[in-house]
């Protein structure tokens, strides 16, 4: 398959409907603007125009200097780590994921951004911006209030995540075509058959989400453990999809009844528990034995309101930050769930 054209090659993998109603989603959660675009740089799909700087991205009058009718990928961006960075004159930045079949054939990238990176600029700064390029400045600040701060660590952190997404939504496209190419050529799957492997399939990436998920949150905490329990709705527990630092022959079967300990209370009132040594909220005081924790956050993971998991971090370390942290790790299970 990899040895057709990228651009033909996209157009089959990456259903415009299913991937438009994934896209609004994760705009939606994250207050960014997400397009994609094929290897010779034209619109798959477009930019938000209304929403999250979308008219610096469409309209030339605003001299954003990115988005035109095509995109120049590896003019503007440039390598950063796994991906790739662009910043323009207004100090905004925009990043793209490449879109890869078979690990290393590019068919597009996904375009995140623009966004502000840690800190926005006083209005009398971005006014002489517009000023230097003969620009609305009204316009140019309306679009600019709309766009989204965020820190370096939560940037890196929805790249990684984005990334473990699109990669499993590309395979899990190759997977189903493939099928049913069998089907068509073959007669020799029945649909029953295709839809089981499907079903399969989407649970093997949905742990691969997990375990992604789980390092991402580690990482952005600086917290040694961690674990994901997932909700076994037909036996009304929760079961371990994804653990680090976690003593995987004590705990790697652990079940955890909805109600009981801090995950099963968690999971239950759909409420995070934040956790300072031996001291937390008094109904799960009676759960807290192991004092060498230091910090420890517990934090329910919901689709459409309802829970389907738990986040479980925890660190021996003095002075951690997994409290600052909770409204960022919100945003990412809420992005998490939104690819489900």
């Amino acid at each position: 398959m990899s040895a057709k054209d990228p651009r033909q090659l996209a157009r089959e993998v990456i259903n415009k409907e299913k991937w438009w109603d994934m896209l609004s989603r994760f705009i939606d959660v994250l207050r960014i603007n997400i397009c994609i675009f094929d290897s010779h740089g034209l619109v798959i799909l477009p930019p938000e125009e209304g929403r999250y700087g979308g008219k610096l991205l469409t309209d030339p009058a605003l001299k954003f200097d990115l988005v035109d009718d095509s995109i120049k990928v590896q003019e503007i961006f440039e390598p950063q780590g796994m991906y790739l960075e662009a910043a323009n004159r207004y100090g905004l930045h925009s990043f793209a994921i490449p879109i890869t079949v078979d690990k290393d054939q590019v068919i597009g990238h996904l375009i995140i951004g623009p966004v502000i990176l840690n800190k926005r600029l006083s209005a009398t700064e971005y006014e002489e911006m517009a000023r230097a390029q003969e620009c609305d400045k009204n316009r140019l600040l309306d679009e600019l209030g709309g766009i989204r701060v965020v820190s370096n660590i939560m940037m890196n952190s929805i790249l990684d995540l984005l990334t473990e997404i699109v990669r499993d939504n590309i395979e899990l496209s190759l997977k189903k075509k493939q099928l049913e190419d069998i089907r068509a050529d073959t007669g020799v799957l029945s649909g029953e058959f295709t839809e089981k492997a499907q079903e399969i399939y989407s649970t093997v990436y949905l742990d691969g989400l997990l375990a992604t998920l789980l390092d991402v949150a580690l990482k952005m905490t600086n917290a040694e453990c961690g674990s994901i329990l997932v909700l076994d709705s037909d036996q009304n527990e929760l079961v371990m999809k994804a653990s680090r630092g976690v003593d995987s022959e004590r705990f790697g079967n652990a079940r955890v009844k909805i109600g009981e300990g801090i995950a099963g209370l968690a999971a239950q009132e759909n409420t995070s528990f934040m956790i300072q040594g031996m001291e937390g909220d008094n109904r799960i005081k009676p759960f807290l034995k192991r004092p060498e924790i230091k910090e420890a956050l517990v934090m329910p993971l919901t689709n459409k309101e309802e829970v389907f998991g738990v986040l479980n971090l925890h660190t021996k370390k003095e002075g951690g930050s997994l409290g600052g942290s909770l409204n960022n790790l919100k945003y990412l299970s809420e992005l998490l769930s939104s690819a489900l």
